[in-house]
């Protein structure tokens, strides 16, 4: 048995390395940060900080390319090495549409941030200019078809943006429940530190998911108001119908859209199994370290086996 001849540090260290090999032929993120009219110098600057950070966190901690990463933001933010142009809407109508002819191998992540405002298909987030509505949002995303999209609207009023563009294959967050939380919200810092900070990682794997980052600035938003004494006027939400969100980074090559049967099914095997990994894991207390080295094995062997085979059916090699 395993027990006998690897240490749980061994185990650990041969999981994490099972994990990224099954991952290092994928293909790229694509990162899009919109930030957008602040109104007042103090927004601005904040709303830009934010970009910047978030930015800055896909480069150095993620290990995206510059080229890889656009922000769009307020004309009167101080621009940086990110910065692409003004947030106009026909603008990032444009940008949308060259982003929806890429690769479709390649996965997409565009974050809001900024003041919101509307309801239902007229949520917006405001821009200079015509602003983009949900009901935009919805036609620009229906443009990438089954690629493999996250959503991230950071802005106050948004939540009304959830139900008009959840969809298969798509991860849609909001930093409000509906377009009726208006009060400037503090989610969209915690989740945007969620990948600049340590904290978020929970499974220790090295990489911040959606979901983690998700349930990270959810935690610690609730903090804040706790300890000042205020009532919750911000509530997060997340759509994530095909369940992907756990197993969407930013880190280049840890999420692909696969196209042929044989590479779905191995995948949907591969992240199956890593499902009953973190299972195991939250068991393990109630475990003696014989059964829990056991277990583990079981499950390591096969996920070793497909990490393999699909490294083989997308490199050749």
């Amino acid at each position: 048995m395993i027990s006998s001849r690897l240490s749980a540090l061994g185990v650990r260290a041969l999981l994490l390395g099972l994990l990224a090999a099954a991952g290092d032929a994928s293909a790229q993120t694509r990162l899009i940060i919109v930030s957008g009219l602040g109104g007042a110098p103090k927004y601005t600057k904040e709303f830009s900080d934010l970009a910047n950070t978030m930015a800055n966190a896909a480069r150095e901690r993620a290990g995206l390319p510059d080229s890889s990463i656009a922000w769009y933001g307020d004309p009167a933010a101080a621009k940086s090495t990110w910065y692409r142009g003004p947030s106009l809407k026909d603008t990032l109508e444009g940008v949308f549409l060259r982003q929806a002819s890429r690769p479709a191998s390649e996965q997409l992540v565009l974050v809001l941030i900024g003041h919101g405002s509307g309801e239902g298909e007229e949520t917006r987030i405001s821009m200079p200019g015509p602003d983009l509505s949900a009901k935009d949002f919805r036609r620009i995303l229906a443009g990438f078809g089954s690629r493999r999209v996250a959503f991230v609207n950071l802005t106050s009023a948004s939540g009304d943006m959830m139900d008009l563009l959840a969809a298969p294959g798509r991860v849609v967050i909001t930093a409000t429940k509906s377009a009726f939380e208006r009060n400037e919200t503090k989610f969209g810092e915690f989740f945007i530190t969620a990948f600049a900070r340590d904290g978020a990682d929970t499974d220790k794997d090295n990489r911040v998911s959606l979901l983690e980052a998700f349930a990270f600035a959810e935690i610690e938003t609730k903090r804040l108001y706790e300890n000042d004494s205020r009532m919750l006027t911000e509530h997060a939400q997340m759509a994530d119908a095909s369940g992907v969100a756990r197993q969407f980074f930013l880190t280049p090559g840890a999420m692909r859209s696969t196209a042929g049967s044989r590479l779905t099914a191995l995948y949907s095997d591969r992240f199956a199994l890593d499902s009953q990994i973190q299972v195991l894991r939250k068991k393990k207390a109630t475990m003696s370290d014989d059964a829990y080295l056991a277990e583990l094995e079981r499950l390591l062997v096969p996920l070793a086996q497909k990490a393999r085979e699909i490294r083989q059916l997308e490199t050749g090699k």
